[in-house]
């Protein structure tokens, strides 16, 4: 049974890194506007489609599909909180809070991005990416991966430690941060916020991106793949929805967790799993696993 647990839970490993992707994602778009980003799955969905169009139509090499996908998402993002959440707080009266019309706009976002992907020719035929890398499985004791998995798990670790060090010591980073905890002392400052914000939706659409082309050779590519998004939640919860290591451990927490239910109970309570995880973070400590203190907030 032992062996049987430990490859559960490597496998879990695997997946909760593309989970953790997906929610740092959600996690510092929250962090620099207070928007929940409800449109997160739908980009994780078309940067899947962007990968596929690259590598099947253009014929790029596998590995600069990510870039292209990256890429194409990042101005997608920006384009979005340029056009559309700006001219939304230029109309705000002042002192009003449009934070629910923001949240609106992301939903209305993700509607559009599904209804765009779905006018496209084929895109309804259910899909799959070839894997990045192919041959022998890898032997680690009892445990066997998939030359793929080690791949997704090492490309998500890379973006992670590199988005840890762009926040960490450049000064483009560290202006983010500011404009995220204080904006309006970022702009006394002379920190462009409302540039930082669209700089910020550009990184978390890159980011869904990658683990759009991560996900798309283990799961079947279909307009609406972006229901994952639901997981990612999750996960950013039980780490703490304002914390950035804490949803990384959340998602690597969350996916071990699907895979020991999905063995040691059943696989039908591998779905119900994480809403029964999410119910007891909210009641045992609302703020997650690694949040900080509850605070009040007036709004």
């Amino acid at each position: 049974m032992l062996p049987l647990i430990l490859q559960a839970a490597a496998s879990g490993v695997v997946t909760g890194c593309v989970y953790a992707l997906i929610a740092l994602s959600l996690v510092i778009v929250y962090k620099s506007t207070d928007v929940i980003n409800f449109a997160g799955g739908e980009i994780v969905m078309i940067g899947g489609y962007f990968g596929m169009l690259a590598l099947l139509s253009l014929e790029l090499p596998y590995v600069t599909i990510f870039l292209f996908s990256a890429a194409a998402t990042f101005a997608l993002g920006a384009a979005f909180d340029r056009v559309v959440l700006n001219t939304v707080l230029g109309r705000a009266s002042p002192g009003q809070s449009i934070l629910v019309a923001m949240v609106i706009a992301t939903v209305g976002l993700s509607y559009v991005l599904k209804g765009s992907v779905r006018v496209v020719p084929y895109t309804e035929e259910v899909r799959r990416l070839p894997p990045l890398f192919t041959g022998e499985p890898i032997f680690l004791g009892p445990v066997i991966l998939q030359r793929q998995d080690i791949a997704i798990v090492v490309i998500a670790v890379l973006i992670m430690l590199a988005l840890w060090a762009f926040f960490a010591f450049t000064l483009a980073g560290k202006a983010l941060r500011a404009t995220s905890q204080n904006p309006r002392a970022a702009a006394l400052v002379g920190i462009p916020v409302r540039r930082m914000r669209m700089t910020v939706w550009g990184i978390a659409s890159a980011l869904a991106a990658v683990a759009g082309i991560l996900l798309a050779p283990k799961l079947l590519m279909t307009p609406d793949m972006g229901v994952i998004v639901i997981l990612a939640f999750a996960a950013a919860i039980i780490g703490g929805f304002a914390s950035l290591p804490g949803c990384i451990l959340g998602g690597i927490v969350l996916g071990v967790i699907q895979n020991l239910v999905g063995l040691l109970i059943s696989s039908k309570a591998i779905s119900v799993a994480p809403f029964l995880v999410i119910m007891l973070i909210l009641v045992l400590r609302p703020q997650g696993l690694f949040g900080g203190p509850v605070v009040a907030k007036k709004v």
